[in-house]
């Protein structure tokens, strides 16, 4: 796990703020980003400030019951869409709890269920399409 910058609305205005993994726990630090912080990570830091302004349209978890604090852990560990949810390995997702086994199960529903429906989707534009000729 790695330090992770970012930016959110604090009191009315947007703030940077940095995601800092506790060594050795499964705590992580979620502050406004400090001048300690800049000093420790300065790498992460200079990439954070050339990619920030980029208009990058960010996919995120959405699954029913899936709290803040569990997508946060998900995306520290690499995962960031249902899709990768739904592949990623039961061993690790047990190491972190019964919970992200359970959302494991909820995603490869979705997506199942998401791919069923683009099928149908794509299946009725066919006949539609014949219908036009």
């Amino acid at each position: 796990m790695k330090v992770q910058f970012y930016k959110k609305m604090f009191n009315g205005e947007m703030r940077d703020f940095a995601r800092i993994p506790v060594t050795d726990t499964k705590d992580i630090l979620e502050t406004p980003v400090r001048a300690s912080d800049v000093q420790r990570f300065p790498k992460e830091w200079a990439e954070y400030q050339k990619n920030k302004d980029k208009k990058v349209v960010k996919k995120t978890i959405h699954l029913p019951g899936l709290a803040e604090d569990h997508r946060i852990e998900l995306e520290l560990k690499g995962i960031k869409t249902v899709e990768d949810l739904a592949s990623a390995k039961t061993t690790v997702l047990e190491s972190m709890g019964k919970i992200y086994v359970t959302l494991h199960e909820i995603a490869k529903l979705q997506v199942k269920a998401d791919e069923k429906n683009n099928k149908s989707k794509s299946t009725s534009k066919d006949t539609e399409e014949k219908k036009e000729e």
